[in-house]
């Protein structure tokens, strides 16, 4: 059995494929063959049907001109290195090696090289159909670049006004709008206009809404405004590749739009935030101050007549001087200057007025609205004089109110002059009001003349209350004396004055249980003395 190393074959479908090495069944025919070719093989062996040439290398391995000699032969052949092997190694362990654990090698085999013809004629065409397949991204690179170094042309001469050029100049931001970044002419506006409304619309507007602000949809956003050459919309990576390899000045929008930002990264106007960027707090703070009055003011202005606004609009007013500071108020308003604060609160007061929700301001902080003053001062006055009418229609309603409560009051509860005379008299305890003008001043005035009513009522009944007992023990000691007493004496008793009774007659002593039981004592005295005979 002999080891056969593995080797490249080919399938019934012409396809390359390794065959596995493998052991087979060998037939020596000869040691140390000769032929005309002067090949002259350590082994000779017929395997597989096939007759196999095997070399045993030692010291000395099969070079080019041997293994070109033997592919001439055509009869497939291996190489054995024994050069590892021990010189004193025995027979058994060179036959072993020999045959299976020694490292071997094909030298020739023609289906190696069918295999080999076909492995080179697939790569000539995998080359082929390569080059062909980069050819049109790279002409089409190159063409890119005569492309753009045409649009480059177009931006030689140019204005160098910018949309929100003047705020973005407030904030301190200018210097960073329009970088000439690689691929800027993939625009087709010059790149400060494109860049001021990255920083206005994407970053300070949130344009993109809840979307991450990083290149690609930036660069999405301006297409869609139509900012975006056309034959430049949408390229290849591999076409906008092999274009930067012929003019490193191109690059497809979104990596212009990439290097700009990250320009604005290393200058700390922007700083990474999540997959995308953010603007810093300090530029975000100053836009939004100088947004916010721009609205105020476009408002504002909005609400005077034509006449009195005159050709103002918010950009005029925001360049107009601010007489304190001298500045403009766009530069005013920045956060951390002393005046900002007073022309936001100025600005905000102004359209409350104009709103009609707030007082008439002191200062015009350079908006046209003398007139507008003066008109809601006139129209401040009148309506705090009819405020001044209305509180004192309403305080005389709530007097009569509190005086007709009184009076119902006191008419379930009193009858007669007795309703006239407690709601006329003057009384100390209502400090020296009548109860009608007690309740006529307040609601307290009126609690305090109920109370006075509900003591008068209580008082009246307690005394309605004492004059029916006090009668009652009147006709009980009057019926006692006829009982008891001669008619004679019945109205000497009754009327009679006593010590006893503290100097009263019976008839007015008696007012209770206690004073009637007194009374009975003297008559029980006057039974005695005077009873019947």
């Amino acid at each position: 059995m002999l080891f056969l190393p593995e080797r490249f074959a080919l399938d019934k479908q012409q396809r390359v494929f390794t065959l596995p090495a493998q052991e087979v069944a060998t037939e020596f025919l000869r040691m140390e063959y000769t032929d005309r070719e002067r090949i002259i093989p350590d082994l000779y062996v017929r395997a597989l049907g096939h007759e196999f040439f095997v070399e045993v290398a030692v010291t000395h391995f099969s070079d080019a001109e041997k293994v070109e000699r033997l592919r001439k032969h055509g009869v497939p052949s291996i190489e054995i290195d024994l050069s590892k092997l021990p010189r004193d190694s025995t027979p058994e362990a060179i036959a072993e090696a020999v045959l299976r654990s020694a490292k071997r090698q094909w030298l020739f085999h023609p289906n190696i090289d069918k295999a080999e013809a076909k492995r080179e004629e697939i790569e000539r065409q995998r080359q082929a159909e390569l080059a062909e397949s980069l050819a049109k991204p790279i002409a089409q690179g190159k063409s890119l670049t005569l492309t753009y170094k045409d649009a480059v042309e177009t931006f030689k001469s140019f204005s160098a006004e910018y949309p929100r050029k003047a705020d973005l100049e407030a904030v301190g931001i200018a210097e960073h709008v329009g970088i000439k970044v690689p691929g800027f002419a993939c625009f087709t506006v010059t790149p400060a206009v494109w860049q001021s409304m990255i920083l206005i619309d994407v970053f300070h507007e949130s344009a993109l809404g809840n979307q991450a602000p990083a290149a690609i949809p930036i660069a999405n956003y301006l297409e869609k405004r139509g900012l975006i050459r056309p034959q430049f919309k949408r390229i290849p990576r591999d076409v906008a590749d092999y274009a930067n390899s012929f003019d490193w000045n191109f690059a497809p929008p979104w990596k212009a739009v990439d290097s700009y930002l990250k320009h604005l990264a290393k200058a700390g106007v922007l700083f990474p935030q999540r997959s995308g960027m953010a603007l810093s707090g300090l530029y975000k703070s100053r836009l939004t101050v100088v947004e916010s009055a721009t609205q105020a003011v476009k408002w504002i202005l909005a609400q005077l007549p034509a006449a009195e606004r005159g050709n103002m609009t918010a950009e005029s007013w925001l360049d107009s001087v601010h007489a304190d500071s001298g500045l403009t108020f766009r530069a005013a308003l920045q956060p951390g200057l002393e005046f900002a604060f007073e022309i936001g609160s100025g600005i905000n007061a102004i359209a409350h007025m104009l709103a009609k929700s707030g007082p008439v301001p002191r200062r015009t902080f350079g908006l046209p609205i003398e007139a507008a003053l003066e008109r809601h001062s006139a129209e401040g006055a009148l309506r705090a004089a009819e405020q001044r009418k209305e509180r004192l229609e309403e305080v005389a309603r709530y007097r009569q109110s509190r005086r007709d409560r009184l009076c119902v009051d006191v008419e379930q509860a009193l009858t007669g002059p007795a309703i006239g005379e407690f709601l006329n008299t003057k009384r100390a305890d209502l400090g020296g009001m009548t109860p009608v003008e007690s309740a006529e001043d307040s609601e307290v005035g009126l609690s305090r003349a109920r109370e006075l009513l509900s003591n008068l009522v209580r008082q009246r009944e307690d005394e309605a209350e004492d004059a029916a007992e006090r009668q009652l023990y009147r006709e009980k000691i009057t019926a006692d004396a006829k009982r008891t007493l001669s008619a004679g004496n019945v109205e000497s008793f009754l009327n009679a004055r006593d010590d006893d009774l503290g100097r009263m007659t019976p008839l007015l002593y008696v007012r209770d249980e206690d004073t009637y039981r007194k009374a009975l004592v003297k008559l029980s005295q006057w039974e005695r003395e005077f009873g019947w005979p």
